[in-house]
């Protein structure tokens, strides 16, 4: 595992490369030649980590497209202990604790550029892109006046494509997270952390969490969540039932490294006495999860509206028999059912990028109406639930959630996808 000097310098490296790569074809797609980003102390915008930012008494950096170039310029109180900062921006500003504050600097660096369009870090739909309070807009539109005030726009798409699109570099260190995740959720989901009859799905998530920190990791932004699911019984995450033979555990879970998050799930079988498989019916239950998986990557492709993803997939799954299921509902009971939400990960777990899933406003925004992107990871995460003969019919919900990297020809898994059940033995 990397050490600290190691991680900061792919992050840095990274982070060099992207801004000046591939901001600028952003701010110009959508019309935007200056793109400020406002943070204060203990108040850091979403995107700063990003762009190298550091907190401050009120910190402001400014992108300018010049017609030629990036202009990049950095207005802060407290230099930087690391070197990103003046590797990236073309000009420091260091006002310290001098009672003129961020102000006449900000007021001067706008007004001599006099930028036709000001993105600003403002949306409805994208938490990530709406990073300015509202005290810091205030103090902006003070500072440079009604005129340049008036010029502002959203930077939310700037924002988007800024962040999604990813390098080949990210790509490769972010398959080595991938790849570790799975290898700790499949080490968690075996004898190494589970002894049946004894351990329960809370003991498991505790093994975790000290796992990821005996690794060199950090957890994701969400803690692991562990089911237990058996005949006529189905647990809250992480709960303090012992697990048994013949349960059925779905893992979710992630982790961070270098400023990416994962999010993979995993589904294991706990062996009975005597077994060496799951029984077939479990079997054909993950098949239809990988039927469904195929017709759904089949539709991903760039430039398809997510909802119009999630409305191919699912109608082709009503013409086979499945009710549709949602996000955070419970599963159709003792009927077959598949649900489908697909979102952009990396830089946050539910990332920056187009979601597939329903046309659902209220949860996502505009999110779904984003074209799938070239270049962007995605999580392909559904369920589909099958009856189980053995269980009076009641279903068994086979949850999918696997990382890919979108291209011309559809999502391509960073690391391979789970084929079967993971096989606990339980003597």
């Amino acid at each position: 595992m990397p050490g600290e000097r190691e991680r900061y310098a792919l992050r840095r490296d990274l982070t060099l490369k992207k801004v000046n790569a591939l901001l600028l074809p952003a701010m110009r797609a959508h019309g935007i030649d200056m793109w400020i980003v406002l943070d204060r102390e203990y108040h850091p915008d979403p995107l700063s980590v990003d762009i190298g930012g550091e907190f401050g008494v009120r910190n402001a950096a400014v992108f300018y497209d010049t017609g030629e170039r990036l202009e990049k310029i950095y207005i802060f109180s407290h230099p930087a202990r690391e070197d990103l900062v003046g590797l990236l921006y073309d000009e420091l500003i260091n006002y310290g604790y001098r009672p003129e504050g961020l102000r006449p600097h900000l007021a001067r660096v706008v007004a001599e550029r006099d930028p036709a369009r000001i993105g600003l870090n403002m949306s409805a739909t994208l938490p990530m892109a709406d990073g300015l309070s509202v005290e810091l807009k205030g103090y902006l539109d003070s500072a440079i006046g009604p005129e340049l005030a008036a010029r502002e726009v959203s930077a939310e798409l700037l924002a988007r494509d800024f962040r999604a699109t990813r390098l080949a570099e990210e790509t490769d260190l972010y398959r080595r997270l991938v790849g570790w995740t799975v290898a700790w959720e499949e080490e968690g989901l075996s004898r190494a952390a589970i002894t049946p009859g004894v351990t329960t799905p809370d003991d498991v998530h505790w093994w975790l969490r000290e796992r990821a920190k005996d690794l060199g990791l950090d957890i994701a932004s969400f803690l692991p969540g562990l089911y237990l699911r058996r005949p006529g019984l189905s647990v809250p995450a992480n709960a303090s039932e012992p697990i048994q033979p013949g349960d059925i555990l779905h893992l979710d879970a992630g982790l961070t490294f270098a400023g990416y998050h994962s999010d993979i799930q995993r589904m294991a079988y706990v062996l009975g006495p005597g077994e060496s498989d799951a029984p077939e019916s479990l079997k054909l239950a993950y098949r239809n999860a990988h039927e469904v998986t195929d017709v759904l990557c089949a539709a991903m492709r760039p430039g398809r509206l997510g909802y119009e993803v999630w409305e191919q997939t699912t109608s082709w799954a009503a013409g086979q028999g499945y009710e549709i299921g949602y996000a955070m509902q419970p599963p159709a009971d003792r009927k077959p059912e598949v649900g489908v939400y697909c979102h952009s990960v990396g830089t946050s777990v539910h990332d920056i990028g187009a979601r597939t899933s329903e046309n659902n406003p209220h949860a996502f925004g505009d999110r779904v109406g984003y074209p799938l992107a070239k270049d962007n990871w995605y999580s392909v995460e559904l369920h589909v639930s099958t009856p189980i003969p053995e269980w009076d019919q009641q279903t068994v919900k086979c949850t999918i959630e696997e990382t890919a990297l979108l291209t011309d020809d559809g999502p391509q898994y960073l690391v391979p996808r789970q084929e079967d059940w993971i096989l606990i033995p339980s003597d």
